[in-house]
């Protein structure tokens, strides 16, 4: 049986995602009481001429992840199917 795969007992260790919500929740918190917006703070560092080429990609990377939805990966498969247009009759 692989790890993970076993059903657990409601008793089983802590409950899940309990840890990650508190933790977000307070990073939530101290972010609007400071007033910083990790967004903006990353298209300012996009903007600005002090970092580098690659730091000013990185930076928009991460912003364009929270700006447009992500591509799907597609499965295109191509059937050849040939079609007749006409016949001709050659002698010898």
């Amino acid at each position: 049986m692989r790890a993970g795969s076993a059903v657990r007992p409601s008793t089983y260790g802590r409950t899940l995602g309990a840890k990650n919500k508190k933790s977000l929740l307070l990073i939530n918190d101290l972010l609007i009481q400071t007033g910083v917006n990790p967004i903006q703070k990353l298209i300012e560092i996009a903007e600005s001429n002090e970092a580098s080429v690659e730091q000013q990609i990185r930076c928009w990377q991460e912003v364009a992840k929270y700006s447009y939805p992500k591509f799907q990966a597609l499965d295109i498969r191509e059937t050849q199917e040939q079609v007749i247009t006409g016949i001709r009759l050659v002698d010898d």
